[in-house]
């Protein structure tokens, strides 16, 4: 990138990188899952008491490319004010350690090392799925005025006022106690009624839905997050929408995944690279 910002001051020049441009690790090869094993990510996630896991999704790679995004936008803002382009240096390592957040948080409050809650919060209670008489369902209850709710919602206000658990402090405290009351009572009813009690009071909670359950979800169709495209070879696919929602200039999926080679004749010809220039690459296997 040095040479490149010689000939082109302006030049915004991204790296994405398992560990960076430099340190110890510079040269070291690494995957999401390396990211999320070295990160600190994979430590705190699993249950109690079992082996440590990765999470469903690639959440490194996909974060690492939610931050370069960003850098980028800083740099073409600075470029903007200054007129000087920079590198922007992003790896999957330092993404997973930035999203330690408040695990990072209690370790250096404490210096008690953070464990594997399962579905669990570290500092919040009750915040985790519990098993329904057919299914789980999430709970949030994410402060003192929630948690009375949730108590009268699921007729119990002798927990809301019992000393132990009034305040959230007690009840991370007393989590052991509190779920031995909690787990049973939630086995009482189904998912549906439960959400039906919690939604009615307020208290955040949802239930635990598979990809085959959001294709029929009702707000996922109406917010457009899964859409179906033509495309040339399969036919009707489905992809994954647009999260980010602009008022005046809304994004849209409009065209599938491209075919291999699809478009390298229109890029290349945009650099300069004529037809028979082409034809000679085709021919040596560097481009399709």
């Amino acid at each position: 990138p040095d040479d490149l910002l010689r000939e082109n001051p302006r030049l915004v020049y991204a790296s994405i990188s398992g560990f960076g441009q430099d340190g110890p690790y510079r040269d070291k090869p690494g995957y999401d899952a390396i990211a999320q094993a070295m990160g600190g990510i994979m430590h705190v996630t699993g249950e109690p008491d079992r082996p440590p896991v990765r999470a469903g999704v690639a959440i490194a790679d996909i974060g690492a490319g939610m931050w370069a995004a960003f850098g980028i936008l800083a740099a073409l803002w600075e470029r903007e004010r200054s007129g000087r382009g920079q590198v922007v240096d992003v790896s999957l390592f330092e993404g997973q350690i930035a999203w330690l957040t408040y695990v990072a948080g209690n370790f250096f409050a404490t210096g008690k090392p953070p464990g594997r809650y399962g579905s669990a919060h570290p500092n919040l209670v009750p915040y985790q799925a519990f098993e329904t008489a057919d299914g789980h369902v999430m709970i949030a209850v994410g402060n003192d005025s929630l948690w009375r709710r949730f108590c009268e919602a699921a007729g119990r206000l002798d927990l809301a006022d019992d000393p132990r658990f009034q305040a959230n402090a007690g009840r991370v405290t007393h989590r052991d106690e509190l779920l031995a009351e909690l787990v049973p009572l939630m086995r009482t009813r189904t998912t549906a009624e439960w959400l039906e009690l919690l939604d009615r009071a307020g208290v955040p909670a949802g239930p635990i839905l598979s990809v085959a359950d959001l294709v029929d979800d009702p707000h996922v169709r109406h917010r457009q997050m899964i859409v179906e495209l033509e495309h040339p070879r399969a036919g009707v696919i489905r992809v994954t929408g647009i999260p980010v929602k602009l008022s005046e200039t809304p994004g849209a999926i409009y065209a599938p995944p491209p075919l291999l080679g699809q478009h390298t004749d229109e890029v290349l010809e945009e650099f300069g690279i004529d037809a028979e220039q082409r034809g000679r690459l085709r021919e040596a296997g560097v481009i399709a």
